[in-house]
């Protein structure tokens, strides 16, 4: 596992999203100093995610093309033009182009790396691997807000932008001078052919789509929620920066211990089962951080959501590997991607009429509610599936590959 491409890509997604994180939870704030309220609130967290859902899946399916180095690399530089642009920002709407803007590096940076560190994975071992890999997110989103809120408590707003944009700057040349540029659907299985099968024969394998509609649901329930938790935290429970900034540290810090532990169990236990486990008990949780009036138990309401979502996300990313070898590695995660981006504008701006209509705890208690609905559909598209591959015998080709449910289309 620790090879070089594994570590140069850990260490440049864990420095990417520290930057990228000391910037979410302040945002909104920036933006309502700035004249925004409701649904432009929530577009100036969510605003990247129209973007992510349209750049997704086109640089997923080239990522499947051509090497995947250059996509890194291009989208950590967009993300430093994106800091700046906050830094020179004079209005909200100025806020929510450059937060839209972000959108092309998200769509390059996650989606393409994780692509990488699927071609390196060995049947039969997803979990592990994803479960050590996804600490760099976990950890890095975790430190970023705690970080930022010191800073800005510290210096103030300007400074925290100047920290993005060098984080994003170290990044990319990490990227530059240690990742291998390989070919990635040749890295670690020479013998396998590259796989890239239609947008539309994908979707039509079950897995594929299930996986897609998990992200769309569970990011919709986050960002209806998480758009307002700094408010929240800020203006119904009054805390200060830097208290805001270790609320949303927990969550991410607690995911990032319980990462590596449930990746070894999404190899060993049934992954449907752990990712319903854990997208039930995210609902609860956010349900409750609607309802709670302290501090303190809104960390404890974070915290078992860094648990619980840590265990749904390890068993649904070692489930992508496995489409991901049936139908092209970034065209799995780029079709996510879109999920995920389309999740968070629709949740956002959903949440966004809610709190007009009823106040900020209304967003969270949509979260809930959506996230454990979402778990029924997840269940249903699932049933009967083979979302695990076994490891083969020493000295034998791996096992024969499940058998997708598409239509024979010839790949473009």
């Amino acid at each position: 596992m620790l090879s070089r491409a594994f570590i140069a890509l850990y260490i440049s997604v864990f420095v990417a999203t520290m930057g990228i994180s000391m910037v979410s939870p302040l945002l909104p704030v920036y933006a309502e100093e700035l004249g925004a309220d409701g649904i432009w609130l929530g577009l100036t967290f969510s605003a990247f995610a129209v973007v992510q859902a349209i750049f997704g899946p086109i640089v997923g399916r080239l990522s499947d093309r051509y090497p995947r180095k250059p996509f890194i690399m291009a989208g950590l530089l967009v993300y430093m033009v994106a800091a700046i642009g906050y830094l020179t920002a004079q209005s909200f709407p100025q806020v929510i182009a450059f937060r839209a803007f972000s959108g092309v590096g998200t769509s390059m940076i996650f989606s393409v790396a994780r692509a990488y560190v699927g071609d390196m994975t060995p049947r039969g071992h997803e979990g592990r691997w994803f479960g050590a890999f996804a600490t760099a997110d976990v950890i890095g989103f975790g430190t970023g807000p705690l970080v930022a809120g010191l800073i800005r408590q510290g210096i103030g707003f300007d400074a925290v932008f100047v920290a993005m944009a060098s984080m994003m700057g170290l990044s990319a040349l990490i990227v530059l001078l240690a990742l291998p540029r390989v070919q990635p659907v040749r890295a670690g299985r020479r013998d396998e052919p590259a796989v890239r099968v239609p947008f539309r024969a994908a979707l039509r394998d079950r897995l594929v789509l299930a996986l897609t509609i998990h992200m769309a649901v569970t990011s919709l329930s986050f960002g209806a929620s998480f758009s307002f938790l700094g408010l929240r935290l800020e203006d119904d429970i009054g805390v200060s920066p830097t208290l805001i900034g270790l609320a949303f540290s927990v969550q991410d810090l607690m995911a990032g211990v319980a990462q590596p532990v449930f990746g070894r169990l999404a190899d060993r236990y049934n992954r449907r089962i752990l990712v319903m486990i854990g997208i039930v008990a995210v609902g609860v949780s956010l349900f409750a951080l609607g309802t709670v009036e302290s501090y303190a138990l809104i960390v404890v309401c974070l915290l078992a959501m860094g648990a619980f979502n840590s265990l749904s996300s390890v068993a649904s990313s070692a489930m992508q590997v496995v489409a991901g070898r049936r139908v092209g590695m970034g065209t799995v995660l780029g079709l996510g991607s879109t999920g995920n981006g389309i999740g968070i504008v629709t949740g956002s701006v959903a949440g966004g009429v809610l709190v007009n209509a009823s106040g900020i705890p209304a967003a969270f208690y949509m979260g809930g509610i959506v996230i454990a609905l979402g778990s029924l559909v997840f269940l249903g598209l699932t049933r009967g599936l083979a979302v695990e591959e076994t490891v083969a015998p020493a000295g034998l080709p791996p096992g024969p590959r499940v058998e997708p449910e598409l239509a024979r289309d010839p790949a473009p």
